[in-house]
């Protein structure tokens, strides 16, 4: 997640609504002033019941499921191997920088990575949310219409940007998508499968061609997810009584 102006306090409510037992570690890339002490921890801390890890320089730290990493004043952030890895960094940009988190982490997770733009000034977060979206990642938004400074969420390009949400729904969403979805064992899915492809593709340009079963059973599972539909042929239901979904749909390829 990426923020600046405005940060601790969408950070303080989208924390507040993450549960103990959250299925992913978040990592926090928030910019601060370098010349005073950072309460950012603290802050966070009150407003959850998950464990609150400042990012230490004296080695990378591990990533935790169910546990929020702060990323301190005037340092960078990478993720790799697992791990979260600060470094100093003198070139003339925001510390931390968010594109530097999410471009490392989608390297790492690929499509298994979701990035959060929230408040900010500038530009911070574009282009790495765009190389989470190329690596088949999702990428959520506050929206605009409700962050105290809406530059950072409007920078990014619309093509990269599968979720707009209220703050108080991004908690709630990370969950539905972190959660999944699973076949169940007797579902056939080839004729449920191709009639949605169909479907889709009529009203897009997305070529299915270029993807693997397996692959795009795994993105439309996170449409089956966010809408609530057990199974395929309910998704595809659900797709041609709500047009919208298949444009959110094909933003998964």
């Amino acid at each position: 997640m990426g923020a600046s102006a405005g940060g601790v306090g969408a950070l303080s409510t989208l924390v507040s609504t993450l549960n103990k037992g959250f299925p992913a570690p978040v990592v926090l890339a928030q910019h601060l002033d370098p010349q005073r002490p950072s309460q950012l921890a603290t802050i966070l801390q009150r407003r959850t019941t998950l464990p609150i890890v400042i990012v230490s320089d004296s080695s990378p730290t591990p990533l935790e499921a169910g546990t929020v990493y702060v990323v301190p004043a005037n340092r960078h952030v990478k993720i790799a191997d697992g791990h979260v890895h600060l470094e100093a960094d003198h070139a003339e940009r925001p510390k931390p920088s968010v594109d530097m988190l999410l471009s490392s982490a989608a390297q790492s997770y690929g499509e298994h990575l979701i990035a959060v733009i929230l408040t900010g000034s500038g530009s911070d977060g574009a282009a790495g949310a765009v190389d989470v979206k190329k690596a088949g990642g999702v990428v959520i938004i506050q929206n605009p219409e409700t962050a105290a400074y809406p530059s950072m969420p409007l920078s990014l390009p619309p093509t990269a940007v599968d979720h707009v949400v209220d703050m108080e729904r991004i908690g709630p969403l990370l969950f539905d998508l972190l959660k999944g979805f699973e076949l169940p064992a007797a579902e056939n899915v080839e004729d449920p499968l191709r009639d949605l492809l169909l479907h889709i593709s009529a009203q897009t340009n997305v070529d299915f061609r270029n993807y693997k079963s397996p692959t795009i059973i795994r993105r439309i599972g996170r449409r089956m997810a966010v809408t609530h539909t057990s199974n395929l042929r309910d998704y595809g239901d659900y797709l041609r009584t709500h047009p919208d979904e298949v444009a959110n749909c094909s933003r998964c390829f």
